[in-house]
């Protein structure tokens, strides 16, 4: 395994010999599950993340029963399973019953556990399977010709580089870089703007162990972190004001008093946050040598956790199919 911080600075590779077969753009739960897939099966890999560190913050937050198969089968489920909450059934609105226990698999459950610590066991996985990982690499764009694909990259000193491999991936997020690259579309609406998200702790639990409740003023949905952290996720109806402004404990108080009569006795924000909810998908996923996995591909309202979930899903069916082709099989 090689990990570091920058590559060698100002160099470039125009139609040289590739750096890596395969170049993934993106150090979240897709592009780690990916890189891992391709070096376990022998695929030279390089990760590409624009951020220096680790993130200890969570957008996500629960593994569906699929999703923890395929974790299964990479040997990393029970891991999980210590650190996570499991729920074996959800009763959204006060009017519908989801019952999980009835999946015929190992997990029949929704497992609640933060994205960081996700990232954490597939980064392990992925370190430990000899894949490259560059931190601090922003890409800036990419080219791409019959034989490869080139990517320009800067690090967080400001210095610049261009890798070429043999096949790209975009798992860069909502924002993909590699997307707008290309050029790609990608239609779809905001289906909900406004949203604000916080980690809080609590004085009194809810009474369910995902709570969702909504009126004429707007919603309210906690979910536990298993460790005394809940996620907040709420809307006010009354207050549809830009993504970047700014979000204080006071207006999540606030409307969480009105649409379920308390906040419960919320305190201590180490995370408030604000964001749209678009439905978005593109037209292709793949263009050239060039292929798009998770957000950069599709994005979804955060209701029943599809993001992260339908991202780990594209990562694990598009790995093997990378690994046959450059193996020659395929």
């Amino acid at each position: 395994m090689n990990t570091t911080d920058m590559s060698p600075s100002d160099s470039s590779n125009p139609h040289g010999a590739p750096d890596a077969d395969v170049l993934v753009v993106g150090a979240g739960p897709t592009g780690l599950l990916l890189a891992g897939d391709l070096a376990k099966s022998g695929v030279d890999v390089t990760l590409l993340e624009r951020r220096d560190h680790e993130s200890n913050l969570s957008r996500a937050f629960s593994l569906h029963a699929r999703t923890l198969e395929q974790f299964d089968a990479r040997g990393l489920a029970d891991g999980l399973l210590r650190i996570g909450t499991p729920t074996w059934a959800l009763h959204p609105f006060g009017r519908l019953s989801i019952d999980f226990s009835r999946l015929r698999t190992r997990f029949p459950f929704i497992l609640t556990i933060p994205q960081w610590q996700v990232e954490r066991a597939l980064l392990r996985r992925t370190e430990e399977a000899g894949a490259t990982i560059l931190r601090g690499a922003r890409v800036t764009g990419l080219r791409q010709d019959p034989d490869g694909v080139d990517v320009d990259v800067r690090h967080s000193d400001g210095t610049r580089a261009t890798l070429r491999a043999r096949y790209v991936v975009g798992t860069d997020g909502a924002g993909s870089t590699v997307r707008q690259s290309l050029g790609m579309p990608f239609p779809g609406k905001s289906a909900i703007r406004s949203v604000m998200l916080a980690d809080v702790l609590l004085d009194r639990a809810p009474d369910d162990i995902f709570k969702f409740s909504s009126n004429e003023e707007g919603f309210t949905f906690f979910a536990p972190f298993g460790d005394g952290w809940y996620r907040i996720v709420a809307w006010d109806r009354r207050e549809q004001v830009p993504d970047d402004a700014p979000v204080t404990l006071e207006d999540v108080r606030d409307i969480t008093k009105r649409t379920i009569g308390s906040d419960l006795g919320m305190h201590d924000p180490r995370w408030l946050s604000r964001f749209r909810s678009d439905e978005r998908q593109v037209p292709h996923y793949r263009q050239g040598r060039v292929f798009l996995a998770g957000d950069a591909a599709h994005v979804h309202s955060p209701a029943g956790g599809m993001g992260m979930n339908t991202g780990i899903q594209d990562a694990a069916n598009l790995g093997w199919k990378l690994a046959a082709v450059l193996h020659g099989w395929a």
